[in-house]
């Protein structure tokens, strides 16, 4: 997988992960089940969470070769 073909599936993975927290909310709402604000924030962390996890697990693979720290002379 290149680099670029990473880039458009990491932008749509966050796509389909925002609308999926979105529609979790709106769902909710819809049936009576209105959240609090501090309930929404908790939900939300856990979605960032997950979403820097995929992006973790789809990038890995291209920055294994990386050097991030110059070794030391």
């Amino acid at each position: 997988m290149g680099f670029f073909e990473a880039i458009i599936r990491a932008l749509i993975y966050l796509l389909l992960i925002a609308l999926a927290f979105y529609l979790c909310i709106w769902v909710l709402g819809v049936i009576g089940l209105a959240l609090p604000g501090k309930v929404v924030n908790i939900l939300m962390a856990i979605f960032i969470l997950v979403a820097i996890l995929v992006l973790a697990r789809l990038f890995w693979p291209l920055l294994q070769g990386t050097t991030w720290f110059p070794p030391r002379q």
